[in-house]
């Protein structure tokens, strides 16, 4: 049987990037530091005002500029925390992860029961794919606030990108005991049982989306996985409200054609595959699948076209190879 696409997990989970990549300046914006810069002409060693416009030029995605900020906030006061960990969020997303570590640990030095900045340290390490220190930072959180719900999260999350699925439940349910309404820990334990095709997952991902109605993510695994378990009707009610909140989520395109296939109507889903295209023309699975319906329906010389253009893009791409070897070309 062809495979479905398979869930994935977004790589930046915890809020490193918090700020966004807006370059685009309001009017507010300059205005706000405008009105800062005016303010340090008049108090060029006042450290508050350079943490601000730290903060402003972060905002702007002006990362050079607000480091250059917040190491002059810290020259003028070198004992406020919240310097450190400003100035570890920006080298961070300088990619410079040495001066990350370092300013958190000086954070720590300043106030040893920081939980910001043992959250931080975990959120670095993960980015740095050290996973033993990543947890590690995340132990000491729970330490010291045993009920902080993100922290808990953090951890399942940290033991799911390990393959520790049996810690990664365990520490996923004690986020909802703490928050019954924490949206991300439904979610994850849905798309853990979920890529077992496991139906606890439609418990955890339908409370997901009652709490968060337009999570796609959330209905993507939901729609999967009554997929997965051949409930077809269900999976097709879920895309379709995928669809609704965005008509162009090429994933769902897709697997409402395969679903087509499934039940024999090979040119309602060409369609479907060739909306999937219009939104990314370079979705070899959609090209896939538009292949494997033209040989279902004896059009060889399509399904070549599309078994080859599929390959164009992924030589490796194990369905066209199949493909091209069942129809002898």
């Amino acid at each position: 049987m062809r495979k479905l696409l398979l869930i994935t997990s977004l790589f930046v989970l915890f809020g490193i990037y918090g700020c966004g990549n807006n370059t685009v300046e309001s009017n507010a914006e300059h205005d706000v530091l405008a009105l800062v810069d005016a303010k340090l002409k008049k108090e060029p060693k006042n450290p508050k005002l350079h943490y601000e416009r730290a903060l402003v030029l972060m905002k702007k995605d002006r990362i050079a500029d607000a480091i250059t900020s917040i190491r002059n906030a810290i020259r003028y006061d070198d004992d406020n925390i919240d310097y450190y960990i400003l100035s570890a969020d920006l080298h961070l997303r300088n990619v410079d992860i040495k001066q990350s570590y370092d300013d958190l640990q000086k954070a720590l030095e300043l106030d040893p029961n920081s939980v910001e900045a043992y959250s931080k340290l975990g959120e670095i390490s993960f980015f740095n794919r050290d996973y033993d220190r990543a947890i590690e930072s995340i132990d000491k959180v729970i330490e010291i606030d045993p009920i902080n719900a993100k922290a808990f999260f953090m951890k399942g999350f940290l033991y799911k990108e390990t393959g520790d699925s049996t810690n990664a439940v365990r520490n996923f349910r004690k986020v909802i005991e703490i928050d019954p309404n924490y949206v991300d820990a439904y979610e994850e334990l849905g798309l853990l049982y979920a890529i077992h095709g496991n139906k606890l997952g439609i418990e955890y991902l339908t409370t997901a989306i009652t709490l968060s109605p337009n999570n796609i993510q959330a209905r993507y695994g939901l729609a999967l996985l009554y997929q997965d378990l051949e409930n077809y009707t269900l999976a097709v009610e879920e895309y379709n409200k995928i669809l609704s909140i965005d008509s162009t989520h090429a994933n769902s395109l897709n697997n409402l054609g395969y679903i087509e296939i499934q039940q024999g109507n090979y040119e309602s889903a060409i369609s479907f595959f060739d909306r999937a295209l219009l939104t990314n023309s370079f979705f070899v699975e959609a090209i896939d699948n538009k292949g494997y319906a033209y040989e279902l329906m004896n059009n060889i010389g399509k399904a070549k076209e599309m078994y080859q253009m599929a390959l164009s893009i992924n030589p490796n791409y194990k369905n066209s190879l199949e493909g091209l070897n069942r129809i002898g070309k």
